[in-house]
């Protein structure tokens, strides 16, 4: 009975030393659960503490990698935009030639029909009525002749050029799609040459005609003509008479017609045939140049 008591006892005992050390392992495991940890915290710092500088260099060449496409792309784009620039300005400098190319064909038929006119018209007109009026003395027949030629002799004179598309490329600002040299130094001595028969031959001639027609007015008598006009025929069955015999006043008309006759004949008529030489020539050149008809 003793030894079942005292067996009893120890089994006890050694259920309370079992319990104390489990408490004590897990007191101890605590303890070093608690030591532990700021360890491996501080490891996992130093762990994060070296991926920047990892990290960085990844980042650096990925950054590089995006600028350098993003470069690529711009640049592409420029090239791209400047090519299709490129194409446009081109398409337009052919549209301007095909426009002054079809301006030019124009002021060929007009000149030409100029021409022709002062060598059917103005020429034995201006001359016919220079002779006449240089006449000491005018019978009635001379004086029927003065009324049929002499006033024609005032007729208005002028050309006109086709200078549309000239307008646009100076106003535009687009004489510098014209990339070809040999074509604009040819369009510019065009140009000149009309610029200066318009302002300054014609303008010198239209000045001394309406001198002339002043003394057509004061020396011949616009009733005798039908509607009082001077292009109109000269009424039937009237007797003719001119309002002035001052024979000074015949000479001074017969002196601003012989000097228009002289300025159409010669040198505008010169000028004229130039003109129209530089535009054939102009005209051949763009066809050769550009390929257009």
């Amino acid at each position: 009975m003793a030894e079942s008591t005292d067996t009893s006892d120890e089994s006890l005992e050694n259920a309370s030393n079992t319990g104390s050390e489990k408490r004590l392992e897990d007191k101890v495991s605590s303890t070093e659960a608690k030591n532990v940890t700021p360890k491996q915290e501080t490891q996992n710092m130093e762990t994060h503490a070296h991926h920047p500088h990892r990290a960085s260099g990844k980042k650096f060449w990925h950054y590089f990698y995006e600028f350098l496409m993003l470069f690529l792309a711009v640049f592409c784009g420029f090239l791209a935009e400047n090519q299709r620039e490129h194409m446009v300005e081109h398409q337009r400098e052919n549209q301007y030639m095909k426009s002054m190319l079809g301006d030019l064909k124009r002021d060929t038929a007009e000149i030409n029909a100029v021409l022709s006119s002062i060598d059917s018209y103005f020429d034995p007109v201006l001359k016919k009525s220079t002779a006449l009026l240089y006449l000491d003395h005018f019978s009635d027949s001379t004086i029927k002749e003065m009324y049929d030629t002499v006033p024609k002799s005032t007729r208005f004179f002028t050309i006109t050029f086709q200078n549309n598309t000239v307008t646009q490329l100076k106003n535009s600002g687009n004489l510098r799609l014209i990339r070809n040299k040999e074509i604009t130094d040819s369009l510019a001595k065009y140009w000149n040459e009309c610029e200066y028969l318009i302002n300054t031959q014609l303008a010198s001639y239209e000045a001394t005609r309406i001198r002339s027609k002043e003394l057509v007015f004061s020396l011949f008598n616009l009733n005798y003509f039908e509607n009082n006009s001077l292009i109109n025929p000269l009424r039937e069955n009237i007797s003719l008479n001119l309002m002035s015999g001052d024979m000074i006043q015949f000479i001074k008309l017969g002196n601003y017609l012989s000097n228009s006759h002289t300025q159409l004949t010669g040198s505008i008529f010169q000028r004229l045939k130039n003109i129209n030489q530089k535009a054939t020539d102009l005209i051949t050149l763009i066809q050769r140049k550009y390929h257009v008809e």
